[in-house]
């Protein structure tokens, strides 16, 4: 984490015993829908996919968070209400996980940790912002070219099933689009 968010060894100091390790295994659900979302979790190694359940029964990908990046449910966690998301690690993954208690005090007493946090948040809040905007007018062809640009390390790591449900096509669609660009 100090890598990522330039903290100073200070900072380092007063954080560390803030976090906890959680090793999760691959396919481990970390919460459900209808749980109380009780970390905040920093991805070291591995990989988690946020997702929800529509009213059909069908996974809808929110996120990818690999190395480097926060996964949580702020609402959840922070007013102590159930989520109506999920998280899931794809892969066996290592990650720093912080508590409510411990998470509002690095937050309001850490300015590093403020800025860190708020900047992971305006990264997120963007890309999803973005995604929403692109989803009205790209095709799913374009969809899948922007997410191989974007994405590139993530599309040797995550199946081809979840990368359709982020990209809101069927699998089906996703296997065509790939056999049409391989053909071009």
């Amino acid at each position: 984490m100090k890598e990522v968010y330039k903290f100073s060894y200070k900072d380092c100091a007063k954080l560390i015993p803030l976090f906890e390790t959680l090793k999760a295994k691959k396919n481990e659900q970390l919460f459900r829908q209808g749980d109380i979302v009780r970390w905040v979790y920093y991805v070291e190694k591995g990989c988690l996919r946020q997702y929800y359940i529509n009213n059909n029964g069908e996974e809808r990908t929110i996120y990818f968070k690999a190395e480097g990046g926060w996964a949580s449910e702020l609402v959840s966690f922070l007013d102590i209400n159930p989520t109506e998301l999920n998280l899931l690690a794809l892969e066996d993954s290592e990650l720093q996980i912080i508590n409510r208690k411990n998470w509002i005090y690095a937050v309001t007493q850490i300015p590093a940790m403020t800025i860190g946090f708020i900047r992971a948040q305006q990264d997120t809040n963007y890309m999803l912002k973005k995604r929403l905007a692109e989803a009205t007018v790209e095709t799913p062809k374009e969809k899948y070219l922007r997410f191989i640009k974007e994405e590139p390390g993530l599309l040797q790591r995550i199946p081809l099933y979840h990368i359709a449900a982020y990209l809101a096509m069927t699998p089906e669609t996703l296997s065509r689009i790939r056999k049409e660009i391989a053909q071009q």
